[in-house]
């Protein structure tokens, strides 16, 4: 498997803790560095280079990883021309632009290491300064370390800040910058679904699973070449994608809790709304039909109400067989 080896460890007479491992003289650890890219032909060349400092810097050996996302400029042919003479450099391609998240699903496949580090492809981020403060921050412990950007003068700070108030909102993670950079352990791809425009969440889906996230300070840097890909079109995307990885996660598991939760009440509001109007018709003498817009709001009530419980039987139907399935997978992956 070809590497990109980091200068040679120092002799030493017992092992010694780097990066949270217990790493024996001479011996190293994998890391996969995963950047995709989508038209940044012009910061290919100095990522790849950059990322060679790094794996010095680190001591580590990596694998550079790249997938390119349906790029229509000379992007890929750059990290052809690397690979030639780095065979540690894997490229992947998309015939068409499928989105980050599609080109996290293909690199995340590819990388092999113990390590792997998600960076991306606008030199906004320097990968020999942060590939080294990244893999430093792993203790025994720690399953994800995310970048939080300092001295970052742009725009979107605001639109950033909103993001990650939000997700300290609805999922509890006292971090400040969840959406950058980031490096976590190869296990956490086992507990890792990312669909629609997930990749934005997934410090919190793997925080959610019992994943510990801690962060550190990483310098941000202005891009150089190119344009930036987001815009202000993902403020309500992001918004909407939040509250359903939210709602899957707390309710994947156990969705009659919610389901049942809102049939029960629509039903006891309608049998409270019922009593009332009996009341009305036999103690107070008030006949009902005076009052038939209330009397048919109470029968849609409780037919609401049972569609609702009927609607979490079918869900827990549902993630029965979801689970007997990723069950048989994983019986089948390790035969």
């Amino acid at each position: 498997m070809p590497l990109f080896r980091g200068k040679k460890l120092e002799a030493m007479p017992n092992t010694d803790k780097i990066c949270g491992f217990i790493v024996c003289a001479g011996f190293f650890m994998l890391v996969s560095v995963f950047i995709p890219f989508c038209n940044e032909e012009n910061n290919l060349a100095e990522i790849i280079d950059r990322t060679e400092k790094g794996a010095v810097a680190a001591n580590v050996d990596v694998e550079l990883v790249m997938v390119d996302d349906g790029s229509t400029d000379g992007g890929a042919e750059v990290v052809e021309k690397a690979a030639e003479t780095r065979p540690w450099v894997r490229l992947f391609r998309h015939r068409k632009n499928k989105g980050l998240t599609e080109a996290m699903n293909t690199g995340f496949k590819e990388c092999r290491g113990e390590i792997i580090v998600f960076l991306p492809a606008d030199l906004e981020s320097y990968p020999d300064e942060d590939i080294p403060a990244l893999l430093k921050a792993f203790e025994p412990g720690v399953d994800i370390v995310c970048g939080k950007r300092e001295k970052r003068r742009e725009f979107k700070v605001f639109l950033s800040r909103i993001y990650n108030e939000i997700s300290m909102f609805l999922f509890g993670i006292k971090l400040g910058d969840m959406n950058w950079i980031k490096a976590f352990r190869r296990e956490c791809l086992e507990d890792l679904e990312l669909r629609s425009d997930w990749h934005r969440f997934i410090v919190q889906i793997l925080h959610a699973k019992g994943y510990n996230a801690v962060e550190v300070p990483v310098l941000w840097h202005r891009r150089k070449s190119g344009h930036s890909h987001f815009g202000l079109k993902r403020i309500p995307i992001s918004f909407f994608d939040s509250i359903a990885v939210k709602f899957i996660l707390t309710f994947t598991k156990a969705p009659m809790r919610i389901f049942g939760s809102m049939g029960f009440i629509q039903l006891l509001a309608s049998l409270v709304i019922v009593a009332w109007l009996l009341y009305g018709q036999f103690v107070l003498g008030n006949p009902v039909f005076r009052m038939r817009p209330l009397l048919y709001f109470s029968l849609g009530l409780f037919l609401s109400g049972l569609i609702f419980i009927f609607m979490g039987f079918l869900a827990e139907l549902i993630v029965s067989i979801r689970d007997d399935i990723k069950k048989m997978k994983d019986d089948w992956g390790k035969k």
